[in-house]
Formats: structure tokens, C-alpha cells, sequence
């Protein structure tokens, strides 16, 4: 296994305690901390951010005063509730209703208010309008670490009228960044930032600097870039601990929340948007990537078929436990992870344990070389050892490799979720995609730097919502 690959998985499993601890830092105040407004929350990660005062006014008044600002039509039911804003309708189980920040720090949450009419929100910084039910997961209105992320930029620009400067300190931040219209505004990144291919030609003609690894982000260098955001990693307890050292030095940051599921990654991305001052362009590439997935899902059918995910060919990789990303993915089509019960992130699996769970799908995320040819594939397959060739996936033919840029797919998760989620399931299941589009053929048991060139990928869903524009920028 690559030595970045090592370093990075292992900066996964040890960040846990640190990020336990988050409530109990004493984070700085952010001095750009101070913008007031209104997040409408329409459900399905489709949010308006109206920023305004909310001096003197109750929740009902604010909200009539977003909706005039914005437009909307605000209806409301025979009892005073409200029923539909921008004709967006409430629903037996879902309900519009006020709510107020509760908590501190990474503790912050939502609180209903139960009398948005009397309740008086001049005190608060920003409030949510959310058509919200049991269950249902509103958009934050702060990062992973308890502050706000509106204050920042207005469409690119700093407070003072100038184009932003960012740093990103994780190839999965950089690449969220990137994908909601950040990408010309990066100039800093850790050194295994490696996509969009763009962004590395800048960091080889040094309009981009290195500022240190995923796990020891270097602070002088950091503070050096004078960025104007900062954006880090919330699942990697060193860069909490870098978040509060550069607030405290007056650097802005805003920190992600540890991606363990599609919803995490759809928050991230609006996150990253609205920081950046470009919530439209958020919300349109997230109603996108919501199409881009749902299609892909509607189609695939791996009705229950066992999958082991390997980190690499060795005898004892690392492999996805439940609360992870990639199994987040696999049972979205249909399947289910080996490995999710034995552990709720990525740990070491010997050949035994895989043996004996028998799986009828391996996938390889191979990122020592690039496999471009089917000799090449043959011959990794070959080395495997002789537990693993003795499952049905082996015996079967069921064994797939992602190397090269489709690597990082599966192992980073950054904006590129829906291109995983489709190669995953046209891999896995290309019978169901054919009969969908006879045209839409995979033919290979492997994916390398080609699975989104052009005519010739094979991203056709992904492709037909345009979620590809921002990697050949």
C-alpha cells in the first residue's frame, strides 16, 4: 500500500479521540462572526440564505420579511401556522417551523421554537425556517466546530472587495471546494492534493503552495498564503486542533463535517458554497448530484450480494466497517459491506476473516500503479492469495479494481460521490444498466485515469446532469 494511503487511513482511525473532544476546546470568537439571517430550509438539501437584520422582529416577522426579500408567496393555515413558502407545501409528517441555535461549540444544534408568533429573534445571529418532520436531517447553520459559515465571501469576494484566497488542507476538501466554484480561488493545499489535474499543474508552476501533509498541516506556511478561508477536515482531530490555533492568530476557517454518508457530503457541499458566497451555484450541484444519484439507485439491483471493499492487494488490507462512506454507498444500491458490523470505520482485516465471510464481490482500490490493460489486471488477480481466490467473488469472476484516478474515488470522500456510486454500481451490476440503455456497456473489470474521459468514459448519468464541468476547468 502507498505510504499516502497508509498515512492517510491511519490519520482516520486515530483522529476519533481528538474529535470526541471538540466540545470541550475553547474555540476563539471568529471577529467575521457577526452576520444575521434567515436560512429557509426547503428539505432535501435545498436552502436560501437570506441575510438581514433581525432587530425588533418576532420568527413570523422574520420570515415575511425574508419571503418579501426574496419574493416568495408565504401562505399560512386557518390556526396562524404556516403552510407553504414559495409554494412548498407542508405535508402531513412535515411541518414548517422556527428554529433557534442551541448549544456550543461542535454541540450546536437546532431548537424548535414552539410559538414563532411572540418569540423574539433580535438576539439571535441566524435562525431556520425549515419544512422539517420526525426524523428529517436539517441543513447546519455552523461547521463542525460551531461557527457560522456566511460571513466570509460574497460570489468569490472578501470583505473588502477582493477575489478570496483559500487554502484547503485534504484532497476531499479540496476537491468539495473545487466542485461548487472554489477551484480559482485555491491557493494553498496539503501536498496529497491530487485532483482536479488542474489544480496540480498549478501547485507544479508553484501558483499553488504545498502547506504541509493531511495529519501535520504546517501553520507558518498556512498563515504565509494570508488565505482568506481556510477549509479543513472536521473527521481528523489535527485539524480541529489547527482550526482553533488559526482563528485564535485571526485566519478564518471553516471545518467540514466528517463525511460518513451521502448526507454529509451533500451538508459539506453547501457548506463550502455558502462560504464561499456562491449558495446557488451549492444548491444547483446539489440538486444535481441528488438526480445523478437517484437514477443511478432506481436502476441498479444487487438484491443483498455481499461485497468486500480491500484497500489494496495485500493479505491484511484495510477495509470499510459501517459508518463509512463507501458503505454508505454500497447499500444505496442494493448491497451490503462484509464488514459493516465489525467496526463503524476502516480497520486491518486478515485473509482469514475474509475468507470466511465468502464474498461474492471484491472491489480493489489499487493505488500503487495504474492498471491500463487486461494483462496487467490478470496479473494482479494472479497475486492475490490462495484464501481469497478460494471465494465466490474469485471463482466467480467478480474481482474489481479501481487504480488511478478512479482510486481516489473510492477512497477520499470529496464531491466526486455520484461518479463512485455509478462505476460501483455498473461494475457490480452491468446487466441491470444494459437493459436500462443497451448502449450503456462497461466491458471491463477495472477502472483507471480514463473512467470520465469524454465520449469514452463511462459516467453517462453523472454526465447528463453536467457534474463534470468543474474537473476540466
Amino acid at each position: 500500500m502507498k505510504a499516502s494511503t497508509i498515512k492517510l487511513v491511519a490519520a482516520a482511525l486515530i483522529a476519533t479521540f481528538v474529535v470526541a473532544s471538540i466540545p470541550f476546546i475553547g474555540f476563539t470568537v471568529d471577529t467575521l462572526d457577526e452576520k444575521q439571517g434567515v436560512m429557509i430550509d426547503f428539505a432535501y438539501y435545498n436552502v436560501d440564505w437570506v441575510e438581514m437584520d433581525l432587530d425588533g422582529m418576532t420568527g413570523d416577522e422574520a420570515l415575511k420579511a425574508a419571503c418579501e426579500k426574496r419574493g416568495y408567496k408565504l401562505e399560512y393555515d386557518d390556526d396562524g401556522s404556516v403552510y407553504s413558502v414559495n409554494n412548498t407545501p407542508r405535508l402531513i409528517s412535515v411541518s414548517w417551523g422556527l428554529y433557534v441555535l442551541d448549544g456550543y461549540g461542535a454541540s450546536t444544534t437546532w431548537k424548535k421554537v414552539e410559538d414563532p408568533a411572540s418569540f423574539d429573534v433580535s438576539d439571535q445571529m441566524i435562525i431556520s425556517w425549515a419544512r422539517a418532520g420526525e426524523g428529517s436531517s436539517m441543513m447546519p447553520a455552523v461547521d463542525a466546530t460551531g461557527f457560522t459559515y456566511y460571513s466570509y465571501a460574497n460570489e468569490g469576494v472578501n470583505q473588502y472587495g477582493e477575489k478570496l484566497k483559500i487554502a484547503t488542507l485534504a484532497p476531499s476538501v479540496a476537491e468539495t471546494v473545487a466542485a461548487v466554484g472554489g477551484l480559482p480561488y485555491i491557493v494553498a493545499t496539503d501536498r496529497y492534493c491530487d485532483y482536479p489535474h488542474s489544480l496540480v499543474e498549478r501547485q507544479n508552476k508553484g501558483e499553488v503552495r504545498i502547506v504541509g501533509g493531511f495529519t501535520d498541516p504546517n501553520f507558518e506556511l498556512i498563515v504565509a498564503e494570508n488565505p482568506d478561508i481556510v477549509f479543513l477536515d472536521g473527521g481528523t482531530g489535527e485539524h480541529v486542533t489547527m482550526a482553533d490555533k488559526l482563528r485564535k492568530a485571526g485566519v478564518n476557517c471553516v471545518v467540514l463535517y466528517a463525511a460518513q454518508s451521502t448526507d454529509d457530503l451533500l451538508k459539506n457541499l453547501w457548506i463550502c458554497a455558502s462560504a464561499l458566497g456562491f449558495p446557488q451555484t451549492g444548491n444547483a450541484y446539489i440538486k444535481d448530484v441528488n438526480e445523478a444519484i437517484n437514477n443511478i439507485c432506481r436502476i441498479a439491483d444487487l438484491s443483498g450480494k455481499k461485497v468486500f471493499v480491500s484497500l489494496g492487494a495485500s493479505d491484511s488490507p484495510y477495509t470499510a466497517g459501517g459508518n463509512t462512506y463507501v458503505t454508505n454507498m454500497i447499500e444505496s444500491l442494493g448491497a451490503v459491506n462484509i464488514f459493516a458490523a465489525d467496526s463503524d470505520s476502516w480497520f486491518m482485516v486478515d485473509k482469514e476473516a475474509v475468507y470466511d465471510k465468502q464474498p461474492e464481490i471484491i472491489i480493489i482500490i489499487y493505488d500503487i500503479k495504474e492498471i491500463t490493460s487486461q494483462r496487467e489486471y490478470r496479473a494482479l488477480l494472479t497475486d492475490l492469495n490462495d484464501m481469497w481466490k478460494e471465494t465466490p467473488a474469485y471463482q466467480n469472476g467478480e474481482v474489481y479494481v479501481f487504480s488511478g484516478d478512479a482510486a481516489s474515488l473510492l477512497s477520499r470522500p470529496g464531491a466526486r460521490l455520484q461518479e463512485s456510486l455509478e462505476l460501483l454500481a455498473k461494475i457490480m451490476d452491468p446487466e441491470s444498466f444494459e437493459a436500462a440503455d443497451p448502449t450503456d456497456v462497461v466491458g471491463v473489470k477495472y477502472y483507471n485515469n480514463s473512467y470520465n474521459d469524454g465520449d469514452n468514459g463511462y459516467l453517462t448519468y453523472v454526465k447528463a446532469q453536467g457534474l463534470l464541468e468543474w474537473q476540466r476547468d
